[in-house]
């Protein structure tokens, strides 16, 4: 279940924030629509607290979550399963009869008949 952060920790992150975006080498200003994003993703661990927020504008928040939380996410996921014994099926034949032959085609080498005209 996710964890968000509260309206006095958005308070405080906001207030530190001074109105601007804390991506190194952003500093978006007041006036863009800010996120309020955990540092180490809640899906990793990360707790709603002051220290996990960062305020970020809409665009730091979308590459960073793109970029680096999902696949984090993914592959922690992937570890866990494989430690439970959780794996996909892989290499296993597809349960069905497969598809019907299909009727026999003309051969390009074979001869066309000439037109004889009238």
């Amino acid at each position: 279940m996710r964890r968000e952060f509260s309206k006095e920790v958005k308070r405080q992150a906001l207030k530190r924030a001074a109105g601007k975006c804390e991506a190194k080498g952003c500093g978006a200003l007041h006036g863009v629509k800010f996120h309020f994003d955990h540092v180490i993703a809640d899906g990793l661990g990360g707790e709603p607290t002051l220290d996990n927020c960062a305020v970020l504008c809409h665009v730091c928040h979308d590459e960073k979550t793109r970029k680096h939380d999902v696949p984090r996410i993914a592959k922690m996921k992937r570890i866990r399963d494989k430690h439970n014994g959780i794996t996909s099926p892989r290499g296993a034949k597809i349960q069905s009869r497969g598809f019907a032959k299909a009727p026999p085609q003309r051969k390009a080498s074979s001869p066309i008949e000439k037109w004889r005209g009238f």
